[in-house]
C-alpha cells in the first residue's frame, strides 16, 4: 500500500521523543487526556507524527516547563502557542534556567536554619525564594522532601523539640496548600482522591502528592488525614474518581492498617486504582501489592504511576 504524502514525511514516536524531550508516557498522556495532538495511524496502528505535531509538542513542553498548565494550553493552535511562548519569554523573570545543585542546597539550608531559630517568617521567605528559582518538581524533590525528612529525623533524635516540628509543619502545610491550588486544573479534569487512612495523622506527604497530581492535570479531591475506608470510598463514588492516593507514614505493620486498606479496595472495586506513597508504603511494598495497591517510593515514581493511570 502506498503511503500518503503526510505519512511519508511523518515521524515515529521514538523520533518525537528525541526531538521534543518528552517521555513516551507524558506524550501518550497528553494525547489521550488533552488531545494535544492526534497522530496519524498506519494500518498496524503505529503512531506517526507530522512536523506540525512536533512543533506543537515542543511549544507545549516549553510552556509547561515555564509554569503553564497543560490543561490550559493543549487545545490552542500552533500560532496561538507561538504567540504565548513569545509573550512568556519577553516577560520572564530574569533567573537562571538551570539552578546549580549548590544553590539548591542553599535553599534547604536556609529553611533548616530558620526552623532551628523558630523563625516562622524566615522559613516562609526561604520557601518563597525557592519557589521563584526552582521548578515545582525540583522544589519538591530537592528542598521540600529533604526538609520534611529532616523534621522527623531531628525530632526523633531529640535534637529538635516538638515546638520545632509544630512550627515547621504549620508553615509547610500552608505553603504546600497554596502551591497546589495555584496549579489546580479545571472542573473537567479526571478526579483523584487524596487522603491518609485511619490511624495516619501526618499530612505533609499527602499535600506533596496532591501537588504532583495537580501538576499532571488531575482534579484533586483532598480529604485530609485519618479517614476510615468507608468515608474515602464514599468520596470516590461521589466524585467518580478513578484513582485513590494514600499517604502512609506509620508502618504497615501497625495493627489494622493493611486490613483498612484492603477494606477500601473491596469498597471501591478493582476498576479504581489505589496508589500508596510515603516511607511506610515503601517498607510495606509486598503487603500492599497483595491487595492490588501500587506503591510509589518517590515523587518521580508517583508521577510515572499516575501517568500509567490515565484513562484507567
Amino acid at each position: 500500500m502506498n503511503k500518503t504524502p503526510e505519512e511519508t514525511s511523518a515521524h515515529p514516536i521514538s523520533v518525537v521523543v528525541r526531538r521534543t524531550g518528552l517521555s513516551q508516557d507524558i506524550l501518550r498522556a497528553w494525547e489521550k487526556r488533552y488531545r494535544a495532538v492526534t497522530p496519524l495511524r498506519t494500518p498496524t496502528s503505529r503512531r506517526l507524527y507530522t512536523e506540525d505535531d512536533v512543533a506543537k509538542l515542543r511549544l507545549l513542553k516549553q510552556l509547561v516547563d515555564g509554569g503553564r498548565r497543560i490543561s490550559d494550553v493543549a487545545s490552542l493552535s500552533l500560532e496561538e502557542l507561538r504567540s504565548m511562548a513569545s509573550e512568556d519569554a519577553s516577560e520572564a523573570v530574569v533567573a537562571p534556567r538551570v539552578v546549580p545543585r549548590q544553590a539548591v542546597g542553599s535553599y534547604l539550608s536556609a529553611c533548616l536554619e530558620a526552623v532551628e531559630r523558630l523563625d516562622r517568617q524566615g522559613l516562609e521567605q526561604a520557601l518563597d525564594a525557592a519557589l521563584v528559582a526552582l521548578s515545582r518538581p525540583r522544589l519538591r524533590t530537592d528542598v521540600l522532601v529533604p526538609l520534611i525528612q529532616a523534621l522527623g529525623d531531628r525530632w526523633q533524635s531529640g535534637s529538635w523539640r516538638v515546638v520545632h516540628e509544630h512550627l515547621a509543619s504549620a508553615v509547610l502545610r500552608s505553603f504546600l496548600w497554596a502551591m497546589w491550588r495555584r496549579s489546580e486544573p479545571g472542573p473537567g479534569a479526571a478526579a483523584i482522591v487524596v487522603a491518609t487512612p485511619a490511624g495516619q495523622h501526618h499530612e505533609l506527604g499527602a499535600l506533596l502528592a496532591a501537588g504532583v497530581a495537580s501538576d499532571l492535570g488531575w482534579r484533586v479531591v483532598y480529604l485530609g488525614t485519618d479517614l476510615p475506608a468507608e468515608e474515602i470510598a464514599a468520596a470516590v463514588q461521589a466524585c467518580n474518581a478513578g484513582v485513590v492516593l494514600l499517604s502512609l507514614v506509620y508502618p504497615v505493620s501497625e495493627p489494622g492498617l493493611i486490613d483498612e486498606i484492603a477494606r477500601l479496595r473491596g469498597l471501591v472495586g478493582r476498576e479504581v486504582g489505589i496508589i500508596a506513597g510515603g516511607r511506610a508504603a515503601t517498607l510495606g511494598h509486598s503487603d500492599l501489592q497483595v491487595i492490588d495497591v501500587d506503591v510509589a517510593s518517590s515523587l518521580d515514581e508517583l508521577s510515572r504511576v499516575l501517568e500509567d493511570s490515565v484513562g484507567r
